[in-house]
């Protein structure tokens, strides 16, 4: 991502956070804010991430957009004091990280998708099918 697309993004988000009153507060602000980090901070293309404690990249797509917003709101709102503290470009790395490489971000998210209904498969170990011996036309 370009530094300086980051930084503008960075600003974004930290003005949205900075015009809300505390999070656990309902409010128009926190909807916004909501709405900024969806725009900014969620996959809208296809790019390919390394989940934390892997070594393998997968692809996330704009599919798993809802689960990298879930996943950045859901620590900005049990980290929100640091978070407020943070500069904007710490907050949009900070907020991207966790929506990407997080433990329930997106690229886990894709990872176990990939993985979906196989046993025995060590995480991030890639699977190949051997179609000829499997007689497929």
């Amino acid at each position: 991502m370009n530094p300086k697309n980051s930084a503008k993004l960075g600003q974004q988000l930290w003005s949205a956070l900075s015009a809300c009153p505390p999070l656990s507060d309902p409010s128009p602000q926190r909807d916004r804010l909501w709405l900024v980090a969806r725009e900014d901070i969620c996959t809208r293309g296809s790019t390919r991430v390394t989940p934390l404690g892997s070594s393998t990249q997968v692809v996330v797509t704009a599919d798993h957009a809802t689960t990298e917003l879930i996943s950045a709101m859901t620590w900005l709102i049990a980290h929100e004091l640091q978070a407020r503290a943070m500069l904007p470009l710490e907050l949009f790395v900070a907020l991207r990280g966790v929506a990407t490489r997080g433990a329930s971000g997106s690229a886990r998210a894709a990872q176990s998708d990939r993985l979906h209904g196989m046993t025995g498969v060590p995480a991030g170990m890639s699977i190949l099918w051997n179609l000829d011996a499997m007689g497929a036309a």
